[in-house]
């Protein structure tokens, strides 16, 4: 008897040691539609966005003058899962937050090296390359937060206005009109006082809720063109009008048919349902109903992305980008060499708010202001889209493809752009997304649920799969200091 209840006791504690951990209370009951305490213990806080106005110049890698520009679509297709093949192989949900894919379209979290170079790609040129990063949703409980924060504040103010502690506290007034508290001396001095007094009274209360309508109304807004012109991919171009940052983006759309120069396209047979992607339990095929179809972002849990999603506390609408550039530079000290095939290079720290900033690269902007960036969440001026830009190392041990921690044997180049003695230069991979949304705090990263969706942690991954004959172009293109 003793023999079997301690064999039993082994299997719960190894069955406990494999079993998913469960979602919060806290996660259960957050509708961000709706807000409340339990989307403000998520996070992130009001304090993780700042004004771009008010923000530095941007400090990102110093690069050359040539570069390649990789071409492969902004994920209209909705390849997301919440794996990750290169810091957690083999493990479903290891990122517990999920990403966007653009480029190889078989990526999850049992890709290997073999498998996606059998796969098809969304990339012109038969880059085969997996490019992923966390996605953004809406959280229209920020903006709740925002504004019942700010009602709170006016009523903390008019509690301490002395004036019209007093104006309450005056018998004669009340004795006079208990209805309308206003000052007897004033109706006497001028009896057309009081209807002005009056209607000034009803403004002034009337003003917080206009201000919630306009509010409300500039939210609905946005979000119906953030859904006709960012998620439904309708006519980017047009919607980017007058921005240059955004139509410089526009014309990156993935051409599955073109014949490339460089012989092997790859495919993208491989990708139309995207079920060889997405091993998190949900649908990513495009059969979710759209918000523009509906009225309504659909609810926390009906997104496609259960697991990593609303089960681990990335609660929201997803946010598809309005476009994506997948760009190389160059070194300024030195030529570039060529990138090992399978080499895979990660930027940024995924866990910063409890690391640290060491290994952080967040860069957050806006159209228009490129030349300033934050760790924090920009708040943009209307018209202006809100960007993120990921920086890649790009000085190469020479030797390796990955190593334990996957940072040491690719690293960054110093402040001026100089790579580190014993390293060479490969091509220097940016990613810069833009994103449509509503004015104000309205939009987080995902996350670990214990990083509280702070927008230091934005990170990025790449897994270089090019034919040897593209990166010999883009080599070429570079050194040549070409923009190809």
């Amino acid at each position: 008897m003793r023999k079997r209840a301690l064999a039993m006791a082994g299997a719960l504690l190894a069955g406990s040691l494999i079993l998913p951990s469960f979602p919060t209370p806290a996660f259960a009951a957050c509708d961000p539609r709706i807000g409340g305490a339990e989307c403000d213990a998520l996070g992130p806080a009001l304090s993780d966005f700042v004004d771009i106005r008010r923000v530095g110049r941007a400090n990102g890698v110093v690069a050359g003058g040539g570069s390649f520009t990789s071409q492969c679509g902004r994920n209209e297709r909705g390849h997301r899962n919440s794996d990750n093949h290169i810091v957690a192989p083999g493990v479903t949900n290891g990122a517990h937050h999920v990403h966007d894919y653009v480029g190889n379209v078989t990526t999850n979290g049992f890709s290997t090296d073999q498998s996606l170079a059998a796969g098809g790609t969304t990339c012109r040129n038969g880059d085969r390359s997996a490019y992923f990063w966390p996605i953004l949703r809406l959280r229209p409980d920020l903006r709740l937060q925002g504004q019942n924060n700010n009602q709170n504040n006016q009523r903390q103010q008019q509690q301490q206005d002395p004036n019209e502690q007093q104006q309450q506290q005056d018998p004669n007034q009340q004795q006079q009109d208990p209805n309308q508290q206003q000052d007897p001396n004033q109706q006497q001095q001028d009896p057309s006082a009081p209807p002005q007094q009056q209607q000034q009274q009803q403004g002034d209360q009337a003003a917080p809720n206009d201000q919630a309508v306009n509010d409300q109304a500039a939210q609905q807004g946005d979000q119906s063109v953030n859904d006709q012109a960012g998620n439904t991919g309708q006519d980017d171009q047009q919607a980017n009008a007058g921005n240059g940052v955004a139509q410089s983006f526009g014309r990156q759309q993935p051409q599955p048919q073109n014949q490339s120069r460089f012989g092997n396209r790859g495919g993208n047979n491989n990708g139309g349902n995207n079920n060889g992607g997405n091993n998190n339990g949900g649908n990513n095929g495009g059969q979710q109903p759209q918000p523009g179809q509906t009225g309504q972002p659909p609810r926390p849990g009906q997104d496609g992305s259960e697991i990593g999603g609303f089960a681990d506390g990335n609660v929201g609408q997803i946010l598809t980008p309005r476009s994506v550039q997948l760009q190389f530079r160059g070194n300024r000290f030195s030529r570039v060499v060529a990138m090992p095939r399978f080499l895979r290079v990660i930027t940024g720290d995924a866990k910063a708010a409890t690391n640290g900033p060491a290994n952080a690269r967040a860069q957050w902007t806006c159209s228009g202001f490129q030349n300033r960036a934050s760790d924090k969440y920009p708040i943009c001026p209307r018209g202006s889209l809100v960007m993120r830009i990921l920086d890649f190392p790009s000085c190469w041990d020479g030797q390796n493809t990955d190593s334990a921690n996957h940072r040491t044997h690719i690293v960054f180049p110093d402040q001026s752009g100089r790579c580190p003695q014993g390293t060479q230069a490969v091509p220097q991979l940016r990613m810069t997304l833009a994103y449509a949304v509503p004015q104000g705090a309205s939009f987080a990263v995902d996350a670990f649920p214990e990083q509280k969706h702070s927008p230091i942690t934005d990170h990025a991954d790449f897994h270089n799969v090019m034919p040897n004959n593209l990166m010999n172009f883009m080599v070429q293109c570079i050194n040549r200091n070409r923009r190809c």
